[in-house]
């Protein structure tokens, strides 16, 4: 399974037989099978779809060419209450990925046992009052646990956004890390890791 980073908080899941995109960037076209919103009002936005993709932007349980999909409500991060968000897990060859999108804060007893234990875990980092911030994300990863985390929406020089960014380097001293940008992650069933590593993409086109 590979992922990659398509900017703002998209990334690309790529599996053996499937291909799932996460929170496209208005204005792209983008070849998956699946494309999944973590909020209401950025689904469909600007995004050209193939004739055959499913969209998914609501909380339930998917299953989509042996990929078993599991949509569970959060609380966005701009809202004072309710549950307009979806996090969503991904199994892929093996290997479960969650993508939290837009999240509060940290998730409810209730919410982490939806999810699943997460291999891999997708969370924002650039704060502004749009995300989490560095704080956030890194407590965020301290209730989950993961075995490898990839910090998203952050100010990569490229993305644009309704409020300014801050910069990965804020979540990266937070962990505590300074790992090497790599174009894509690669990751099979068969790797582990001791404790949670963080993985830094670099932005790639959509």
């Amino acid at each position: 399974m590979d992922i990659s980073y398509l900017g703002n908080g998209s990334v690309r899941i790529s599996g053996k037989d499937i291909d799932i995109v996460t929170d496209p960037v208005a204005g792209t076209k983008v070849k998956a099978d699946v494309v999944t919103w973590s909020a209401p009002e950025a689904s469909g936005m600007g995004f050209v779809k193939l004739a055959d993709t499913l969209l998914l932007d609501d909380p339930g349980e998917y299953e989509v060419k042996s990929c078993a999909i599991t949509g569970v409500p959060t609380r966005l991060h701009i809202d004072e209450s309710g549950e307009r968000g979806t996090a969503y897990s991904f199994d892929v060859d093996g290997i479960h990925v969650i993508v939290v999108g837009n999240v509060a804060g940290k998730l409810a007893d209730a919410q982490v046992e939806g999810l699943g234990q997460a291999d891999v875990l997708v969370v924002p980092v650039g704060g502004g009052g749009l995300t989490l911030d560095a704080q956030g994300a890194a407590e965020l990863v301290a209730q989950l646990e993961p075995s490898w985390v990839i910090p998203v929406h952050y100010d990569d020089g490229v993305s644009q956004y309704a409020v300014p960014q801050a910069k990965v380097e804020e979540f990266l001293g937070e962990m505590g890390v300074k790992p090497e940008p790599v174009s894509k992650f690669r990751l099979s069933i068969k790797d582990t890791a001791a404790e949670t590593q963080v993985v830094l993409l670099q932005r790639q086109g959509s």
